[in-house]
């Protein structure tokens, strides 16, 4: 009998441990795949934007408020004093009037030095 409740106890252990070890894939990283809130693997930006606490952020296309709770752009950028541009302002950009001015900046300097290096001699 006691040999039976021995067998007995091993395989409600072997049949327990598998449960027991299971991984809880909810809000997860496992092996660099990424686990939403429901528990099904999604891609980063869905991780980051269910699972991850956002105060003041813009996540795959989703705005966070002041309180960490999504709202709409207007009222990200009045939360949070930001102005979302659809697209960025071409301040970097080389026109053909700025090199010009560039070119006569540079013309009039060296032409002034020129000019006060003469009066000196």
């Amino acid at each position: 009998m006691k040999k039976f409740t021995i067998i007995l106890f091993l395989i409600a252990l072997v049949a327990i441990i598998p449960n027991v070890s299971a991984k809880d894939t909810v809000c997860a990283t496992i092996d660099g795949a990424y686990y939403g809130k429901d528990g099904l693997e999604t891609d980063k930006g869905t991780y980051e934007k269910e699972c991850v606490s956002h105060k003041c952020d813009l996540v795959a296309d989703a705005y966070f408020g002041k309180d960490g709770y999504e709202v709409s752009k207007s009222q990200f950028e009045q939360e949070c004093g930001a102005t979302v541009y659809e697209s960025f302002p071409d301040t970097g950009s080389i026109s053909p009037t700025s090199v010009l001015f560039f070119i006569l900046g540079i013309a009039i300097i060296a032409e002034g030095y020129l000019l006060l290096s003469k009066k000196q001699t």
